[in-house]
């Protein structure tokens, strides 16, 4: 790149590097929940990043389980179609689901009082769009959820 104004000039090298598609397509956003912030992941009322408990870094999900909603986070996904995936991720709580429904769905479930990994596969279908979900059961209280991921 290379910046003048006048008879003065500079030239600078600079590299851009893009780590996934944001907005809500390819690659899951902000699975390990980092940014503090739930974008552009979704929640039912009361679903929030929280500092405790975490899996691994500074933040998780907390997905707010009540006698009337299941607490339910998500992120919808488009992906490549007619392709195998894993969906992993470290949850803790009573009947914390993790899975994925629309152009594929699977799902897997625990009850852990610490974080445990759960991991399903998944096969797109001929769209590849696809909401990736965590949520706990009614009236089991507060799931977790940190180190979200999904890969091929």
């Amino acid at each position: 790149m290379t910046g003048a104004a006048g008879t003065v000039s500079h030239a600078a090298v600079f590299t851009l590097t893009v780590s996934g598609p944001g907005g809500g397509t390819g690659a899951l956003v902000n699975g390990d929940f980092e940014t503090g912030s739930l974008g552009p992941w979704t929640c039912e009322s009361g679903g929030a990043v929280v500092s405790t408990p975490v899996h691994g870094g500074a933040h998780a999900l907390a997905a707010a389980a009540t006698a009337s909603q299941t607490g339910e986070c998500v992120q919808t996904l488009t992906l490549s179609p007619n392709t195998t995936y894993t969906l992993s991720g470290w949850v803790q709580g009573s009947y914390g689901y993790l899975g994925v429904r629309g152009d594929a769905s699977a799902s897997t479930w625990g009850s852990a009082s610490g974080y445990a990994e759960q991991s399903v596969a998944f096969t797109t279908g001929s769209t590849g769009k696809v909401t990736v979900y965590l949520h706990g059961w009614y009236g089991q209280g507060t799931v977790y959820g940190d180190d979200v991921s999904v890969t091929s």
